[in-house]
């Protein structure tokens, strides 16, 4: 059975998260973005919304380069090996394990239960190590006054955070 372990990502997550922030220098940002795909190539993309209001409207999809990705490629092997029968071990970044069970296309049909507890996991892993960060002060250099974004999305629609009514109010750096 294949596992990942979100906590070691999160530590890999945290690190990127550091080097782009140390990046950005002194250019003001409305938002820090962070998008991700964990179902056909596994990544983490870290964008800084430079734009004089942030709006989640996809706009960082843009922004992507290559070499700007963070990979994760085991995210996209671990579903494939669901897909071709494959239970598959997640170890959330609390330390919580949850088991996706191996894809049966009788039993499941189209829609397969577990499509959304991956990418759920994935996005509590970035979340939980956003706000670790904004605790520890990360974001002091880029938001003074705590007024850039904090937003979170996957790519293929699965999870976002904040929600769409809460946005500029719960995620403030």
């Amino acid at each position: 059975m294949k596992s990942i372990d979100l906590r070691v990502d999160g530590k890999l997550f945290r690190m990127a998260l550091e080097q782009r922030l140390a990046s950005l220098g002194s250019i003001s940002v409305s938002a820090i973005e962070v998008g991700y795909e964990c179902q056909q190539s596994g990544w983490i993309f870290i964008h800084a919304d430079q734009r004089e209001s942030h709006l989640r409207d996809g706009e960082w999809t843009r922004a992507m380069q290559d070499d700007e990705l963070i990979g994760m490629p085991h995210w996209a092997d671990a579903m494939e090996s669901q897909w071709n029968g494959n239970d598959v071990e997640i170890i959330r970044i609390d330390g919580t394990k949850i088991v996706l069970a191996a894809y049966n296309e009788e039993e499941d049909g189209e829609e397969d239960e577990n499509g959304e507890l991956f990418p759920e996991a994935i996005g509590q892993m970035i979340l939980a190590t956003l706000q670790k960060a904004k605790a520890d002060g990360l974001f002091s250099t880029i938001s003074p006054n705590g007024t850039v974004q904090l937003d979170i999305e996957d790519f293929d629609g699965y999870w976002g955070w904040p929600e769409f009514d809460e946005l500029g109010k719960t995620n403030l750096a």
